[in-house]
């Protein structure tokens, strides 16, 4: 074997490569389980839609609902064992991606450009998270179209379907309280679809700048979790279009993150500048974490918090985590303010 430089590096980039091509193709198995399993749980998901109306049109109709209701019972069961199944797989699927990603940014040292100097890796890995943000913020959207919107749609069609029931039974006492309920939902789906497009472009942050574009997703935020949400900041300066939409983003994820883990408690958002220096500070009154313990994990809770500070690094600012358990979780952004021409 030879011990010449480049034979060694041909062999380690050739060592490097087979190794990847068996994660990638592990990782492409693994995409068409995990796609499997998201077609069985929209499956299950519209057969339980059915279900559950099935039994209370029986209910309300005096039938028996033994057998619809242990229909019910069996779909939902089935539905969260799946649904289950599909979290797992993903969470697999996210720490198989990471370690592909690391494995690809380490081998770039091994490459050389044009000019012999050694690729970065650091700068192949801020493309690849950016890359990577962009799958995550569409397997997002995507999710909640399917929770939101897609259920909405499903449930009104199932309705429609129970009205033409009974106009063929002629029970036509039922019409009016059955077509109520359908208007009702598509209302709520209509209002959950404006509120989807404002939160994909926020018009107010183009057109009015940062504070206005927060409080007008602060308000809609408040109104939709009925959660207390208080907001203060002082005037800003119009900041760099990108500085804007970051600050947006870390906002709306650090609320979300405050909605699924703090529990209702209250939640203070402060914007000020100061000093030369923007500061934003997103606190919430929760239960708090174990920030150690998140970041050893390769979960959905790491990524956003990665997420966050890698946002915030792509336009200067510092960001920074701080919680413990029983003392709520303050996320803080530093950032110095662009300077007058």
């Amino acid at each position: 074997m030879s011990t010449e430089p480049a034979a060694l590096l041909e062999r380690a980039t050739a060592i490097v490569t087979a190794q990847l091509n068996e994660l990638r193709d592990l990782y492409h198995a693994a995409l068409h389980q995990h796609e499997d399993i998201r077609r069985r749980v929209q499956q299950l998901s519209r057969q339980l839609d059915e279900a559950v109306i099935q039994e209370r049109f029986a209910r309300e109709r005096g039938m028996s609902t033994v057998a619809a209701t242990a229909r019910v019972n069996q779909i939902r069961a089935e539905h969260a064992a799946a649904a289950a199944t599909e979290a797992e797989l993903r969470r697999a699927m996210r720490q198989l991606d990471q370690l592909i990603r690391q494995i690809e940014m380490s081998s770039t040292t091994l490459t050389r450009n044009a000019e012999g100097v050694a690729a970065d890796p650091w700068v192949q890995a801020l493309r690849a998270q950016i890359i990577k943000g962009r799958e995550e913020e569409r397997i997002r959207l995507a999710r909640e179209v399917h929770d939101g919107p897609a259920q909405v749609l499903a449930n009104a069609l199932m309705g429609v379907e129970v009205c033409q029931n009974l106009l063929q039974e002629q029970h036509l006492d039922r019409l009016g309280s059955i077509l109520s309920q359908l208007g009702d939902s598509v209302r709520e789906g209509l209002r959950e679809v404006r509120s989807f497009i404002a939160d994909l472009r926020p018009g107010k942050l183009e057109e009015q700048g940062l504070v206005a574009a927060l409080h007008e997703y602060i308000r809609r935020y408040r109104d939709t979790v009925s959660n207390a949400v208080h907001f203060e900041a002082d005037p800003l300066p119009r900041l760099p279009a990108e500085a804007e939409i970051v600050l947006y983003r870390i906002v709306q994820e650090a609320l979300q993150n405050a909605r699924k883990h703090a529990r209702g408690a209250p939640v203070r958002v402060t914007l000020t500048a100061r000093n030369g220096q923007l500061q934003l500070i997103i606190r919430d009154e929760g239960p708090g974490f174990d920030l150690r313990e998140v970041s050893r994990r390769a979960g959905r809770e790491s990524w956003g918090l990665t997420s966050m500070r890698e946002r915030a690094e792509l336009i200067g600012a510092q960001l920074t985590v701080t919680t413990r358990h029983g003392a709520g979780t303050e996320v803080y952004v530093k950032m110095p303010l662009p300077t007058a021409r």
